[in-house]
């Protein structure tokens, strides 16, 4: 059985992966203020390559209001990178450290209860006495939601623009709203995925207590910024209007989608919520999985950054795919494997976000893009970096040692 002392290196990543979260917003917001190009709100256009369209002196190859501008490499801005090395850094560092550190010669007598070969391909024993607590997780990310909310309502409350009337301020709170909701999406798919959740810190039940808390959270969070955006979207231009997708109205797929993830995220609440019923109960996971993806792709397609965001989790997830495909080809997998399969996993992920990316890129420079082809982008990149990490990750993960089900004849 893995040690406490064996876990921190994958419980500092996520450590610090908060951190990053809690850091971001202030710092975009101060660079954005002394005139560096990192986007407005949420930092999308210095993510996702769009300038001010008042700066745009022609429209070719920048169409409309998305005013496209090439990237740094690969696609890619110069503030995407440094934000993709700053969030992916401390999961991909971990593991490789985590892999080193348990590849070490253990003690004959120790080998086997530490080495993580389980039969199933599953490294995820559970820590006899959590080093973390949960009630002290959650005081924590309480805290940080205060702030991933506070600040930037506190800012756009200082613009007369939202102090101008009530529907402005509830669009202003609307808005502040999706930066909580972003953060939760992005990281509470992590706690109960096998390669990571078990060198969290916490028992596997804190660990599924953990996922259900932050889901509630993300719910009630979602609930404020898909209520407040439709109350203003519907009172300046009606509700049909998100169904207006032609020519220059073709960013009204940004409400649509909006529209839809918050439908997504209601079914997926249900789901949840409803977990225990008799008609949902066999094959609750399954449909949990199911309605858990389908609303991240519609989460992407709404906000593009989730696209750089979601790399972590894209990575983790595959290489959790990996361990079935290895458990099905009855290997086992130590914990030094599984860790150095999910930095293998990291990177595969980002090489997928940019081969996306790059296309990416050539097809929004080109004369003539449409508001609608933008969209496509985000979602297959998520799916991209799912796909390479799990490739990547997949001859590690099933090049291990075969587990035998009987035991060796004399």
């Amino acid at each position: 059985m893995a040690t406490n002392g064996s876990m921190p290196s994958l419980a500092s990543s996520v450590k610090y992966m908060l951190l990053a979260s809690a850091l971001y917003e202030p710092l975009r917001n101060a660079l954005h203020n002394l005139g560096t190009n990192v986007g407005g709100v949420g930092g999308v256009g210095g993510l996702c390559n769009m300038g001010n369209p008042d700066d745009c002196e022609s429209l070719a190859g920048r169409t409309g209001n998305y005013c496209f501008q090439a990237g740094l490499w690969s696609g890619l801005t110069g503030f995407a990178l440094v934000v993709l090395l700053v969030w992916t850094s401390p999961i991909f560092l971990g593991a490789l450290q985590k892999s080193v550190s348990t590849a070490k010669p253990v003690a004959s007598e120790d080998r086997g209860r530490d080495s993580g070969d389980e039969p199933g391909a599953e490294p995820s024993p559970e820590p006899e006495t959590a080093s973390i607590e949960l009630d002290g997780v959650l005081m924590i990310w309480s805290g940080l939601s205060c702030l991933w909310f506070g600040m930037p309502l506190a800012y756009m409350l200082a613009d007369p623009f939202y102090r101008s009337s009530a529907l402005h301020f509830v669009l202003a709170v609307a808005l502040a709203a999706a930066f909580p909701l972003s953060w939760h999406l992005s990281l509470l798919a992590l706690p109960p995925c096998k390669p990571l959740g078990p060198w969290l810190g916490l028992k596997r039940q804190d660990l599924l207590n953990l996922h259900k808390a932050l889901g509630w959270r993300a719910a009630g969070w979602g609930a404020i910024h898909a209520l407040g955006e439709l109350i203003y979207v519907v009172s300046q231009q009606g509700f049909l209007s998100m169904f207006q997708l032609a020519g220059e109205k073709g960013e009204n797929l940004l409400y649509l989608m909006g529209l839809v993830t918050a439908l997504l995220l209601l079914v997926h609440t249900l789901v949840a919520y409803l977990r225990r019923q008799a008609f949902i109960r066999r094959t609750f996971k399954a449909t949990h999985r199911t309605t858990a993806s389908f609303l991240l792709l519609s989460a992407t397609v709404h906000w593009w950054p989730f696209a750089l965001f979601l790399l972590p989790a894209a990575a983790a997830y595959g290489t959790s795919a990996g361990l079935g495909v290895a458990s099905q080809f009855g290997r086992q997998v130590s914990e030094a494997r599984n860790s150095f399969a999910l930095a293998a996993a990291v990177l595969g992920a980002f090489a997928g976000l940019c081969v996306v990316w790059k296309v990416r890129e050539s097809v929004m420079l080109a004369e003539g893009v449409g508001l609608l082809i933008p969209f496509v982008f985000p979602p297959l990149a998520l799916l991209a970096e799912f796909a390479v990490a799990t490739a990547v990750c997949l001859p590690i993960l099933v090049t291990g040692p075969v587990l035998h089900s009987e035991p060796l004849l004399g």
